[in-house]
């Protein structure tokens, strides 16, 4: 088995050897790919057939005749076929692109759930939305032309030696001198490509930090400064994207170039060897159809780079993300080895946390059925934190001794999300709602509970779901930002929504 090297940072910010992206030939994306040759190797047989067509013609009388109108017939039908095949084609792509980063599309937000998950919100829609789109261009506008093209342009190739090998000879010069040149053009776009997206990535994840610190920003008086450092980004993203398009017109002139040669010097060559009109002809017919995907390898190439560029940055992530934490990993095994602690044992305490770190040795934290705790700290962040180590949303210090969690006599290291929620919940101050309708929101926790009860829940709120333009099937817009709260525990008035009706 091959081995992989380690990834290598290089001065012009790119990085060799990057983590492989994960194989494409798998499951029924084998059974698409395949189909993909077939459609290519159809096309071929088509053209074949049209080039057949064109040479009886030649025997054809001058005026209408049987002879012409049953070629005329077999080329209008060669044609539409050609179309059906493109539409299947297009199809089979698409499908093998979206399959393609559906995976590794999981594999990132799933990332993102994780506890000590450090990427930015910026960063991680630009890995799950630029990046991915990137590869599955690569995949859908790229590996599949290809596919189809190349035993279409092979097929095509065949026809010719048939007619004529030196007509064959004339196609094959065009397509050697392109593969040549984008060999040297291919390795500028990449640097260009490169930059580009790095830049773009860096404005994403600026403007969603902007976005979220606003409050801050405008208290502190920065609405003017900040608008001025973005449009210094983007400026230099326009700047860098116009001199890459110079780079990708290069690749895509090279392919109309090379589609449109291989017509004219298949006819040029044909004219040359005193070929009859009809051989021309049917040679000028088979390298029109092979042209297709000569006239897309400028593109094809483009989206080669952008995939090099992208998997720059979702192979390390990728990598990360489905290698588990080993700390966390060995310190939920460990905290799931651990013993009831006596109170627990006999049924004297409901609840017994003793995350270490938080809790001292002795003392840990104990409650009862209806108990009450209360944690305060000069650090307004502390007594959040012990609830936070319960749920796992914090991945705890550097410390090898493992967790005592227990609720309801159950050690919480040991069971599911299902069963976990149903034993802890968890309501800070600050939280962003889920995306969702507002009836959906009292039992998202606990899908399971009734909704006879959501209304008491809605009551306990103060939230009037009666005056909404939906009811409880109004979506929350802008995770709930919308929405006023109540001031105090006394306080009886209702929640609304301060959003024009079309918008809550």
């Amino acid at each position: 088995m091959r081995r992989q090297r380690e990834p290598e940072p290089q001065a012009n910010g790119s990085l060799k050897n990057p983590p492989p992206l994960p194989p494409l030939m798998r499951g029924r994306r084998r059974l698409w790919l395949t189909g993909l040759v077939a459609l290519g190797l159809g096309q071929a047989a088509l053209g074949a057939l049209s080039a057949w067509a064109l040479v009886t013609l030649q025997s054809a009388p001058a005026g209408m005749s049987p002879i012409l109108l049953r070629a005329l017939l077999l080329l209008v039908l060669t044609a539409l076929a050609i179309g059906a095949l493109t539409v299947h084609q297009r199809v089979l792509a698409e499908k093998l692109g979206q399959d393609y980063v559906h995976q590794p599309r999981l594999t990132l937000l799933g990332d993102a759930l994780t506890p000590g998950h450090s990427a930015s919100l910026g960063v991680t829609v630009a890995r799950t939305t630029n990046d991915l789109s990137g590869v599955r261009n690569w995949v859908s506008q790229g590996i599949a032309p290809l596919t189809v093209g190349v035993p279409l342009i092979l097929g095509s190739l065949g026809t010719l030696v048939v007619l004529h090998p030196p007509l064959a000879l004339a196609m094959a010069v065009p397509l050697v001198v392109l593969g040549l040149c984008l060999l040297v053009w291919a390795r500028t776009a990449l640097i260009k490509t490169r930059r580009m997206r790095r830049t773009r990535g860096r404005l994403a994840s600026r403007i969603a930090d902007t976005v979220t610190a606003s409050e801050g920003i405008l208290a502190a008086g920065g609405s003017k400064r900040e608008p001025r450092n973005l449009r210094e980004a983007s400026g230099n993203l326009v700047e860098i994207a116009v001199d890459r398009a110079e780079t990708v017109g290069t690749l895509r002139a090279g392919g109309v170039v090379a589609s449109t040669l291989t017509t004219l010097l298949v006819a040029a060559t044909g004219i040359y060897l005193g070929q009859s009109p009809g051989v021309t002809m049917a040679a000028m017919a088979v390298a029109g159809i092979a042209s297709s995907p000569v006239l897309e390898i400028g593109r094809i190439v483009e989206y080669r780079q952008t995939l090099l560029a992208a998997r720059m940055v979702l192979g390390p992530a990728l990598a990360g993300a489905e290698r588990p934490p080993p700390r966390a990993e060995e310190r939920r095994r460990l905290s799931a080895q651990v013993e009831a602690p006596n109170a627990v044992a006999d049924g004297s305490a409901s609840v017994h946390l003793q995350p270490p770190g938080l809790t001292a040795g002795d003392a840990p934290l104990v409650a009862g059925l209806r108990d009450r705790v209360r944690l305060v700290s000069e650090d307004p962040r502390a007594p959040q934190e012990p609830l936070r180590r319960v749920l796992e949303l914090s991945p705890g210090p550097e410390l090898a001794a493992p967790d005592s969690v227990w609720v309801d006599g159950q050690n919480l290291r040991t069971l599911g999300p299902k069963r976990v929620r149903r034993l802890v919940g968890h309501a800070a101050a600050g939280t962003v709602f889920e995306r969702g309708t507002v009836g959906r929101a009292p039992r998202y926790r606990r899908p399971d509970l009734d909704a006879a009860h959501d209304q008491e829940i809605l009551d306990l709120v103060g939230l009037d779901v009666d005056s909404l333009p939906r009811g409880g099937r109004t979506p929350r817009a802008a995770a709930g930002s919308r929405w006023t709260a109540r001031t105090g525990p006394d306080s009886h008035s209702p929640a609304r929504c301060t959003a024009p009706r079309r918008c809550c």
